[in-house]
């Protein structure tokens, strides 16, 4: 094994030699906070070569000065460098300002719309019960309140129960929409059973989808990362739920 890989570099040594070029090589890290970035798409524009970031940010392609060397990866700013020189060098990468429009949760009990005719106030006087002044037609006060009595029950609490499980309903079928291979493998670079394996592992919860500090570019770098992590058995979703 290690002899063949010897005589693999030999041959890459010997045809970089001939092609009069040499090796570009460095890190790639994320701009500010100096993150390694893994699995960076990594092309010389100039001889047509490619390759990608290792551990670390680490990367070496074959080049020599005056090559255009483009950087790219999902939920990044592509970069393009003129290599002036063969010294190593970090290439620092900026993060997209992409991000999931805000989930908006609307009341669908009816509790919230108000009454054009009336003014609620809840008066101590009355258990805090809801109190409407009554009004004519033309929005003057008639005189006189309508009290509205209103004790809990436990049918209410089915009721307002049953309004939860309704809107979480409405966020999961909100959240499909979002986690489908179609709009995902926008983001991340994956395809068929790795991405359909990434969805299963990774589409979040209500809660967490609905936390205010929930970002789509954010959450799925941070996923893909984690995704690099796992062994071939570990991406296949049955089976790292079951350890």
């Amino acid at each position: 094994m290690i002899r063949n890989l010897l005589v693999i570099c030999f041959c890459f040594f010997a045809i970089v030699t001939a092609s009069g070029q040499s090796v570009f090589s460095g890190r790639v890290l994320e701009h500010k906070t100096r993150i390694p970035l893994v699995s960076v798409r990594i092309q010389n524009l100039s001889n047509g070569l490619k390759t990608i970031s290792l551990k670390d940010g680490q990367f070496a392609i074959a080049a020599k000065t005056g090559d255009l060397i483009v950087f790219n990866t999902f939920s990044y700013q592509p970069d393009t460098v003129l290599i002036t020189d063969m010294h190593a060098r970090e290439i620092f990468m900026e993060p997209k300002s992409t991000m999931l429009n805000q989930v908006t949760i609307t009341d669908t009990s009816g509790r919230a719309k108000a009454n054009a005719n009336a003014v609620q106030h809840y008066d101590p006087d009355f258990h805090g019960q809801t109190v409407v002044y009554q009004r004519d037609a033309k929005g003057y006060y008639k005189g006189g309140i309508a009290i509205r009595l209103h004790y809990w029950t436990k049918d209410d609490h089915k009721k307002c129960k049953a309004a939860q499980s309704a809107k979480e309903r409405e966020i999961s079928e909100q959240i499909s929409s979002v986690f489908t291979a179609m709009n995902i493998g926008n983001y991340v670079p994956l395809k068929g059973e790795d991405l359909d394996n990434f969805l299963l592992l990774y589409t979040p919860d209500v809660k967490e989808y609905t936390d205010k500090r929930f970002e789509l570019v954010p959450y799925l770098n941070a996923c893909y990362v984690n995704w690099q992590t796992l062994t071939p058995e570990q991406r296949k979703a049955g089976d790292i739920f079951g350890k």
